[in-house]
């Protein structure tokens, strides 16, 4: 069964790259958000001294269909060609049988070289992307994302620089050794844990905005009366 569903999906990246890689993102994605949005119940049951389960938390399905549209037309697409840029301008040399030193060395370098680019600038474009494309598909104004943006943008890519040195060590396995049509998967698959905090990253900086707002419309309430 696996051996079939991955000639599937092989045949599938074969016959349309770009929209496989697109969908793969945004299911990647639905689940990253998905486990934030578990995580941000579940802290919040424990405050107020209830128990939520994976199958009875309060889940925000605008949430997640804005976070799976911003993968499908935007993120996805972005990192197909934008990998593919980057094997074009680093490409990852050697042959993986040839025993050559120098050629291991050079294929080394590039992989690694790909995991900065991909960690400390192409993740910052996406963080940048999310706060804008889930600020619209929430429903927020541009005069409530933009505050949002420049309070929340600088912490959510510091805590993503961060947790990218966890990953590291995986990502350059992946762009070492996958071929270039499967490093979308695979990093995509690194990311759904990338997901989950960037969702929860900006969805914390979005609900200390609203409460904020609350707070300050009962006080006008209070000061009418």
């Amino acid at each position: 069964m696996i051996t079939s569903m991955c000639s599937w999906y092989m045949g599938c990246l074969n016959a349309s790259p770009l929209y496989t890689k697109s969908v793969t993102s945004a299911v990647i994605s639905l689940l990253g958000d998905g486990s934030a949005q578990y995580h941000e119940e579940r802290k919040l049951s424990e405050k107020i001294g209830s128990r939520v389960s994976l199958t009875n938390f309060n889940y925000n399905h605008r949430r997640g269909l804005t976070n799976f549209a911003d993968s499908a037309l935007l993120c996805g697409p972005l990192l197909h060609y934008g990998y593919g840029w980057l094997d074009d301008a680093i490409p990852i040399a050697g042959n993986f049988t040839d025993s050559s030193s120098w050629c291991a060395w050079s294929a080394s370098h590039a992989a690694a070289a790909h995991v900065l680019v991909d960690d400390f600038i192409f993740d910052a474009i996406f963080i940048a992307i999310m706060f804008i494309t889930t600020g619209i598909g929430e429903g927020l104004h541009m005069n409530q994302i933009v505050p949002e943006f420049k309070e929340g943008y600088i912490p959510a890519v510091k805590t993503m620089w961060k947790a990218s040195f966890l990953f590291m060590p995986l990502e350059f396995c992946l762009f070492r050794f996958l071929p270039l049509s499967l490093r979308v998967l695979g990093m995509n698959m690194v990311e759904i844990l990338w997901d989950s905090i960037v969702s929860y990253t900006i969805h914390k900086q979005r609900r200390k905005a609203t409460d904020e707002e609350s707070v300050e419309l009962e006080l006008k309430a209070v000061l009418i009366r």
